[in-house]
């Protein structure tokens, strides 16, 4: 499994001294991009490939507090992938130093062409390499209809201004 640790700073906090929704997204994106960086998709690489990481949905879960100067360690599985390579689903959770589950943010993700704009996929070498990383207890390969969770499509209006 994939970590990396941290400690709550001043500005990870909230208003009522709890660390801060926008702090799980900041460091659960730190984690997630050094993931990447370890099976060889740099920043370099996307540069080079055109491509960026795009998030289609991701919903976190609580469970324990964290406060300023806590130390926290933040985890990478693999969930899930398409057999194209077109998105995946990670399982990132926050725990404690004595392992202690004290969030969980579940993600499904892709990657866009920098230039066309549209869902693209892994560079090659980087996704054999996603494929061999640790996975959860419940992996599966995915469809295109598990990227709609529940679902979810967009409800287009038409707006009177």
């Amino acid at each position: 499994m994939f970590t990396k640790k941290y400690s709550v700073l001043w500005p990870d906090l909230d208003a009522n001294w709890h660390f801060a929704n926008h702090s799980y997204i900041k460091y659960s994106v730190d984690t997630r991009m050094s993931f990447f960086d370890s099976i060889g998709l740099t920043k370099d690489k996307l540069e080079a490939h055109m491509r960026g990481p795009v998030v289609f949905y991701e919903h976190m879960y609580y469970y324990k507090e964290l406060k300023l100067e806590d130390e926290f360690i933040v985890s990478v599985e693999v969930d899930g992938y398409s057999d194209d390579g077109r998105f995946g689903r990670l399982i990132q959770n926050f725990y404690s130093p004595d392992g202690a589950n004290l969030a969980r943010l579940e993600l499904i993700f892709g990657f866009i062409d920098l230039k066309t704009r549209t869902l693209s996929k892994f560079p090659d070498n980087e996704f054999e390499k996603f494929k061999t990383s640790n996975k959860t207890k419940s992996f599966k390969i995915m469809t295109k209809e598990d990227t709609r969770i529940s679902g979810k499509t967009p409800l287009d209006i038409k707006l009177k201004l």
